[in-house]
């Protein structure tokens, strides 16, 4: 069927006064109206429950209507007369099939007047039953079964990256390491240090990298756990001018129970699952990977919790951070 130009169908909610009212409008027009149903079984309580299709023209008037319910029954199709052989009723029906089969029914059932057996069955349902009257009008059972949506495809996951050892033992060793894992970092990274050291984390190429992650859009993030500031504010440090000018992005806040402030380590993870750890915070050794996610889960169940039992610091206040 081609696409029409001169109507379209929309999916209605119930709920809503303005679709309610059209719906309503074309179901009057050709039941009530023109076919004589008392106006009391127009509506009932399956209205509420179902999903509603209206076609509309071009200029938003209301033209066809149709429902089904959470089982599969389709009903209330109703075309004015004057757009009737022009192809609402197959987009209607069209349109019901497809939810149908989104919800993954088995079939879908309805009642056929008798004018309108043929048509139901152009497209597969098939008579079940005897005919009855409903409203005073003759109707027929059709079901007709439905094919099972092919499952979406699956992209095949990527291969994990390889992992790259990181050891450092010397200050030069330390920033060239911190340097390359934060080359890794996408959108955040979180830093668990005693202070701000001015011969790490206020390196050019760390900065770069930081300032990088920084402005990398929705869901920058760069979280900083640091129990002494003192130094950093005495001196000055490039990190809290980098802090100052993107404080929604870089966070710092210090710990505050005894177990918390009593810790010796310091460690860095990235979002890319890299981490590195320094058992002794004030000294160079370190270790780590670029991809490691049981380590980097751990340090970060870790990391979240003292950050949620922490405070930011209130000496950044003053300095807009």
């Amino acid at each position: 069927m081609p696409i029409p130009h001169d109507f379209h169908v929309e999916i209605c909610d119930w709920a809503i006064q303005a679709d309610r009212a059209a719906l309503h409008g074309v179901r009057e027009t050709v039941f009530v109206l023109e076919q004589h149903v008392p106006p009391d079984m127009e509506i009932d309580d399956d209205d509420p429950r179902c999903v509603h299709v209206l076609a509309r023209t071009a200029d938003g008037t209301p033209v066809g209507s149709g429902r089904m319910t959470p089982e599969g029954r389709i009903g209330r199709m109703a075309v004015l007369r004057d757009w009737r052989g022009r192809g609402v009723g197959t987009l209607l029906l069209r349109t019901l099939l497809e939810r149908a089969r989104a919800r993954r029914l088995a079939g879908v059932s309805l009642h056929a007047q008798h004018d309108a057996v043929p048509f139901y069955a152009r497209y597969g349902f098939t008579r079940e039953g005897a005919e009855f009257e409903e409203a005073g009008i003759r109707h027929i059972t059709m079901r007709r079964t439905l094919d099972a949506l092919p499952e979406p495809a699956r992209p095949v996951p990527a291969p994990p990256p390889e992992p790259t050892a990181l050891r450092a033992t010397t200050r030069e060793e330390l920033i060239d390491v911190t340097q390359l894992l934060l080359s890794q970092a996408r959108r955040s990274m979180c830093v668990w240090v005693r202070e701000l050291h001015p011969l790490l984390l206020n390196d050019t190429a760390c900065l770069v990298e930081l300032r990088r992650l920084a402005i990398s859009g929705r869901g920058a993030s760069i979280r900083i756990l640091v129990q002494d500031l003192a130094r950093a504010l005495q001196e000055g440090t490039r990190l809290l001018e980098l802090a100052q000018r993107l404080s929604s992005v870089v966070e710092m806040r210090r710990p505050l129970e005894p177990a918390d402030l009593a810790y010796t380590s310091a460690f860095m993870c990235v979002d890319t699952c890299g981490y590195l750890f320094r058992p002794l915070e004030n000294e160079m050794l370190a270790t780590g990977s670029t991809w490691a996610p049981g380590r980097h889960a751990e340090l970060m169940r870790q990391f979240e919790e003292v950050w949620s039992r922490s405070e930011p610091w209130p000496e950044l206040r003053t300095l807009g951070i």
